[in-house]
Formats: C-alpha cells, structure tokens, sequence
C-alpha cells in the first residue's frame, strides 16, 4: 500500500514542527535555569559580603538547609571562587568559623547520589584548611563516600583527603580500595599525593610500609610520589625491596626508574644485573635498567651499554643506546665495527646519527651545488 504524496509532505512537517518546538522548549529551559543559577550566585555574594563584614544576613541554620540543595551548593562553589581571587583566605575564614555547619553537610551528602558526593568533596579540596593528624569527623564521612563511588568521585574523594592533610586517612583510603580492587591510574595518584597538605616524606613512608596489603597501581603511585622529594630517603628501602622481594613487574618497574632521578652509586651493581639478565628477576626489568644507567658515568657502565646493544629486545638495544648518547658517547667514538651485529649497528646508528665528517662534507656540497 502507498501513501499519498501529500501525506508524507504533511507527516514531514508535523515532525519538524514538533522538532522545532522541543528545541525552542530545550532553550527557554536552558535559559531559565541557567538565571536561576545567576540569581542563587547573586545571593550567595551578598552572603559572602556580609560575612566578610562580620554580620551574617543568613544564620547557620539557613546556610545548612540552602548548602544542602547541590544547586545552591553549586553556586557557593562559584561565588566563593570568584572572591578568593581577589580576597584570598576569604574562603579558608568561612570554612573555619562554618566547621560544625560542614560536617553537618558532609553527613547530610552520605545520602545523596554519587554525583553529588563526588561534587561536595570537589568543594572541600578546593576551600577546606588542613586538619594535619587531628582526628575529625569530616574525614569519616568522606571515607564513608567510598562505598559505592565511580573513578571520577574516588578521584575527588582522594584530593579532599589530600587537601585536609590526613596520613591516616590517606592510607585508609588506598587500602579500601585495594580491598575492593579498584584500579586507579599511577600518575593520577602520584600528583595528587604531591599535593598532600601534610608531612610528605611521613605518608611516603606510611604508604610504603603497607604495600603488600595495595595494589600494584598504589604502589607504583607511591614510588612516583617518592622519586619527587628531596633527599635519597627512599633509596636503601627501594634498592632492598628491588633485590629481595617478590613484587609485581610494574611496582620493579617504577624501583628501577627510581634510580635514574636518585643517583645512588650503590645501586649501581644492581643495576647492571638487571641488564644482564643475572639478578633472577624479569628480564624485562633490562629495559628499565639500560634507561636508568644513563645516571651513573664510568667504564662499567658503557662496557655493559654496549654489549647490551645486541640484546634480542628492540626496547633495551633503544634505551642501551639512548643512555650511551647520553652519557657523551659520539659515533666518532663508538661507530659500528666487525664485531657488531647488524641490529646493534642499525640502533647505534639511529640514536646517534651519521658521522659529523660525514654531515659536515654534505653541508659543502650543498653549499657548491648552490653557488
């Protein structure tokens, strides 16, 4: 059966004025929503003002019940955020004379969504001061937020826990979550725990005294928070744990890169070994090792440099000779001979480039062809 033309033409332009009006409707809401929002952020900086000059127009009562709506919450966040650029430690005074108000709104968030949650703690890893090893509520109720979070709330989560400064909440964390097998990216972690607001070196330690009970992420995480503080603190530990225990191929991984930003010269030997291949570990730990060796200068190490050159995997040929280049080797003085193998010439060769003689009579010729 066919339908008349004309009524296809009709039914056509019924759906496109149907379409048209939904987005008309889409955009009066928008609209309207997004004044709305203007409106609460309007409220909430003649709040601010007031507060600023010692006379709340709104008690803590009405502060509470209007911070629990995540839209009011949500307009705070802006209003705030404008002032602290232009009033720093605005926030910080708020947050500090509101503290029994927050914790009011961190227990009343255990019972929203997700979302929500993860919203809250965005707020207070960006305003709330430290709370050091002090022992508070808040950090209860943001541990409590873990319990059915996705990878984006676990991320504020955890900078809300980095924020307040709290070892032990820190540590609380990445032990649950471990527990429960959450992956979470190493280098999202190792930012964030350089921007911890407490003892540093103490959570480092902390962290890793208890990596057999995390997972390889957090631990992997903890070694790259490590290789950014001061000191070689870490090193006797690391180089201990590299040797004698059975860890997972990424944590040996991280250990062996460890060493190349903290040159210690008795990890040296170790790190030979796993050149090698002879320390009994995974042989893949030879790429790691060939890269980290560009730190330690000496006859030793370009010796096993270039004999690592013609190892079988592509990777510790590249990083053998990538170190050899850094260490100040020139094709001059290391260019292939009859002794290397074709693989090994081919690399020495693509890392280091031609003889200078060579590129420096291709520049001549070039320079006769043009006169």
């Amino acid at each position: 059966m066919r339908l008349p033309v004309r009524t296809v033409i009709y039914f056509y332009i019924f759906i496109c004025v149907v379409l048209l009006l939904f987005n008309l409707l889409y955009i009066f809401r928008s609209s309207s929503v997004k004044k709305r929002q203007q409106r609460r952020i309007r409220h909430w900086e003649k709040y601010l003002d007031s507060f600023a000059a010692g006379s709340s127009v709104w008690d803590s009562e009405k502060v509470f019940r209007r911070l629990k709506n995540v839209q009011e919450l949500m307009a705070f966040y802006e209003a705030i955020e404008s002032r602290e650029q232009t009033q720093p430690g605005e926030a910080v005074a708020f947050f500090k004379k509101n503290h029994s108000t927050v914790l009011a709104l961190a227990q009343a968030y255990e019972e929203k969504d997700i979302m929500e949650q993860a919203f809250f703690a965005y707020v207070i890893a960006a305003f709330q001061p430290p709370v050091g090893d002090r022992q508070s509520l808040l950090l209860e109720y943001l541990l409590s937020y873990l319990d059915y979070s996705t990878v984006y709330s676990r991320e504020n989560i955890l900078n809300a826990l980095y924020a307040l400064g709290n070892i032990q909440s820190v540590e609380h964390a990445f032990l649950f979550m471990s527990q429960r097998g959450w992956y979470h990216d190493s280098r999202l972690l190792a930012d964030g725990l350089n921007r911890f607001q407490g003892k540093k070196e103490a959570l480092a330690h902390r962290l890793w005294n208890c990596r057999g009970q995390l997972m390889e992420c957090f631990q992997v995480g903890t070694i790259r928070f490590s290789e950014t503080l001061s000191g070689d603190g870490f090193a006797e530990p690391f180089l201990r744990a590299l040797e004698t225990e059975e860890l997972p191929a990424e944590t040996q991984f991280a250990l062996v890169r460890y060493f190349r930003r903290h040159t210690i010269p008795y990890a040296q030997s170790t790190l030979l070994r796993l050149l090698e291949g002879k320390s009994g570990g995974k042989r893949e730990l030879a790429i790691a090792a060939a890269a980290s060796l560009a730190s330690y200068p000496g006859e030793k190490t370009q010796q096993a440099l270039e004999e690592a050159l013609h190892s079988p995997n592509w990777y510790v040929r590249q990083n053998a000779a990538r170190s050899l280049k850094t260490l100040g080797v020139t094709w001059t003085e290391r260019g292939p001979d009859a002794s290397m193998d074709r693989y090994a010439a081919e690399m020495l060769e693509y890392i280091l480039g031609v003889q200078p003689a060579a590129a420096g009579e291709k520049k001549e010729s070039e320079a006769l062809a043009a006169v």
